[in-house]
């Protein structure tokens, strides 16, 4: 069913200022936050758009866990993380969407029948579930039971989702640093299983073609998995490795991906993990580069180097999936 506005909105007559709506939704915990927040606090008059309000029993919980509420830097990190400039009602809302927020990250929002809206934040933190919204003068508060926690770098939201080999291929590339910094990317994330799948090719490579390997798995900008249902299909989709593009498709159930060097279509088993400024979808299979691409004379000064190692890796991954 869908998300009536009656349902889920206070009247919009006379719409209140957003400090008065917090007070009136019981967000007092919230609201004595904000107070020590000055870069919050000072945007809280002319801020439009929507309002992510933990209720005083979330935020209680996360101060317990750990959580140093006085440490100004990181309590306006998180409170940043539950403002948006777009705004969001949740009338109608039945699917998956993404919100950019003030912080910088996006929070995956998801409406269902069954379970109304939930909102995903750092990869392994609780969902949460908005129980009540309100519309102040300058857009949405939606009340919700968990505090939404900004996602960790890319490297460390690999570890914590336990894609051990994922990490240890980056680190023996000697793309740690690198990777952790990523800023607009999508990675396509194997599992352990796909890795083992290719043991046998992988401990051959040097590490050069290692790194060909991994840079196959980084595509330029956030694609969403609601971005590629509605495109169904997204031909040779730019990557970051030399000369190196894939083919993206949706078959209706699943979201496919294949790699110039692969027999089959590896499959999106996760998506839409959220990652510091960067998306993840994990998948089923390591995407393998195909032979490089025939250079031009400027090309091949530049890029001789990367174009060997592929084109030796070609040849491994042709005695693979013969």
């Amino acid at each position: 069913m869908k998300f009536l506005a009656s349902a889920l909105l206070a009247s919009v007559v006379s719409a209140a200022g957003l400090i008065d709506t917090l007070t009136a939704a019981n967000a007092n915990t919230l609201i004595a936050l904000v107070k020590t927040s000055p870069a919050v606090l000072s945007a809280v008059p002319t801020f439009n758009g929507t309002v992510f309000a933990p209720t005083d029993d979330a935020l209680a919980a996360v101060v317990k866990a750990g959580f140093n509420a006085s440490d100004i830097t990181a309590l306006t990190n998180v409170l940043t993380y539950h403002l948006s400039a777009t705004a969001f009602s949740g009338a109608s809302f039945d699917g998956t969407g993404f919100l950019a927020t003030v912080q910088g990250n996006e929070v995956k929002a998801s409406g269902s029948s069954a379970k109304g809206i939930q909102l995903s934040s750092a990869f392994g933190t609780p969902a949460a579930n908005v129980v009540k919204t309100h519309q102040y003068d300058g857009g949405y508060v939606h009340v919700i039971d968990q505090v939404l926690i900004p996602p960790t770098n890319v490297v460390d939201t690999a570890k914590a989702a336990n894609l051990t080999s994922l990490v240890n291929a980056i680190v023996t590339a000697g793309l740690a640093d690198t990777v952790s910094k990523l800023s607009n990317v999508t990675i396509l994330a194997p599992t352990n299983a796909a890795f083992d799948a290719i043991a046998d090719v992988a401990k051959t490579l040097t590490v050069e073609q290692l790194k060909q390997v991994l840079l196959l798995h980084v595509l330029p900008g956030n694609i969403h998995s609601t971005d590629i249902v509605k495109a169904k299909s997204i031909p040779a989709a730019a990557t970051s490795a030399t000369g190196q593009t894939l083919n993206v498709t949706f078959d209706g159930t699943n979201v496919l991906v294949s790699g110039a060097g692969n027999k089959a279509a590896a499959k999106v088993v996760v998506a839409d993990v959220l990652a510091d400024k960067v998306l993840v979808h994990v998948i089923d299979t390591v995407l393998l580069p195909g032979a490089a691409p025939a250079a031009t004379t400027t090309a091949a000064k530049v890029g001789s180097a990367s174009g060997a190692a592929i084109g030796v890796l070609s040849a491994l991954v042709a005695a693979l999936v013969m």
